[in-house]
C-alpha cells in the first residue's frame, strides 16, 4: 500500500522504517536517498549504513 501512495507528503510513509530501524526502500522518485533527506528535513538524522538505535514518535 505504501508503494503506491499518491500523496507522500501528506501521508508520510517515508517515516516507516525497515526491520532494526533500517532505512529500508523508497518508491518515490529519488529512492531511499531521498527518504534520508526528508527524515533530516524533519530533524531525524540516520547514517544509511546503521540502523537507529532510539523510538522515534511522530
Amino acid at each position: 500500500a505504501m508503494a503506491r501512495n499518491p500523496v507522500a507528503l501528506i501521508i508520510p510513509c517515508h517515516r516507516v522504517l525497515a526491520a532494526g530501524g533500517k532505512v529500508g526502500g523508497f518508491s518515490a522518485p529519488g529512492g531511499s536517498p531521498a527518504k534520508i533527506r526528508m527524515l533530516a528535513l524533519e530533524g531525524i538524522h540516520l547514517e544509511p549504513s546503521r540502523p537507529a538505535q532510539r523510538s522515534f514518535a511522530f
